[in-house]
């Protein structure tokens, strides 16, 4: 077997770092893969090239496109080496995970034709389990009720059940619908055969995006509840871009993915357009109350 592993570095080197010193002897992985989304940074590269040996590659994007297109470039650079990959690991840098829960997402995959994705428990800091470790892939109507902050008050019951519950977590194999970006494990054979990550967006959905894919071709995903990886969650983000800009990036994603994925007719569209206005109104009041509630 032949793993490789993506980490997409934006302006969190030292989490990076860290990161990559904690697992760089990791026998289970064959190669390490640094993606330097052009951060902005102050000798970025430098310190990442530090890492550079015969297993650690550190190679810089030739564009900051997002999530999928700074994945991407690292997946085609592991192929340019011209060796056969087995399997693709997906990951943030902001994670802390041992190497025998990768091994044993390794070996998940294996013994299971049908499983294509597979993903410990993600937990926080604290060791909480997160909400958001995977999920339902998010239909029309479940989407428009997340698209507003009154929409998911009015009809809270219809979110929770885009939701795995706590019960359906006690299983320590969970077939899933989509698993959390920060990392995963995926057949590369099947990944190839998705076309990989879909660049048209930046950032949000591209899990989604990649479950659907993934669903099409027949092939299930998996939550091992048993085991779990510590996700950080570095605020590399809301340093970058700002809650408002955040949400029209997500409206945006959503309406791709909607169009694109879901097939939505011309009155669902006028309902998701609707609610992403209403959305917009909510912020005016929303954006500023955040201000002040971390003063």
């Amino acid at each position: 077997m032949n793993t490789g592993i993506i980490i997409l570095n934006y302006n969190s080197t030292d989490d990076t770092i860290k990161y990559v010193n904690k697992i760089k002897d990791y026998n289970i992985l064959n190669k390490i893969v640094i993606v330097d989304n052009l951060s902005t940074e102050s000798n970025c590269m430098e310190k990442l090239n530090k890492l550079k040996n015969d297993k650690i590659h550190v190679i810089r994007a030739e564009k900051n496109g997002g999530y999928s297109y700074g994945n991407n470039f690292g997946i085609k650079y592991l192929e340019s080496l011209n060796e056969k990959f087995d399997y693709i690991i997906i990951s943030n840098p902001d994670i802390d995970i041992k190497e025998d829960a990768i091994e044993t997402c390794i070996n998940f995959l294996e013994k299971n034709e049908k499983a294509a994705v597979c993903a410990p428990r993600m937990v926080d800091g604290n060791q909480n389990p997160s909400r958001r470790s995977s999920w339902k892939i998010r239909k029309p109507t479940i989407d428009m009720i997340n698209s507003t902050r009154l929409t998911e008050l009015l009809f809270w019951w219809v979110v929770r059940r885009g939701e795995y519950s706590l019960q359906d977590y006690e299983k320590p194999e969970l077939k899933v619908e989509a698993v959390s970006g920060a990392f995963f494990v995926i057949k590369y054979d099947v990944l190839k055969k998705c076309n990989f990550f879909d660049e048209n967006t930046f950032l949000f959905y591209e899990e989604d995006i990649l479950a659907n894919k993934v669903e099409k071709l027949g092939y299930e995903e998996y939550s091992l509840n048993n085991i779990s990886f510590t996700h950080y969650e570095s605020q590399t983000i809301d340093k970058a871009y700002s809650y408002f800009k955040k949400v029209k990036m997500l409206q945006k994603s959503k309406m791709y993915y909607q169009k694109k994925y879901n097939k939505i007719n011309i009155l669902q569209i006028a309902v998701f357009e609707i609610l992403n206005l209403w959305r917009k109104i909510e912020l005016i009041i929303e954006v500023p109350l955040r201000k002040i509630l971390k003063k």
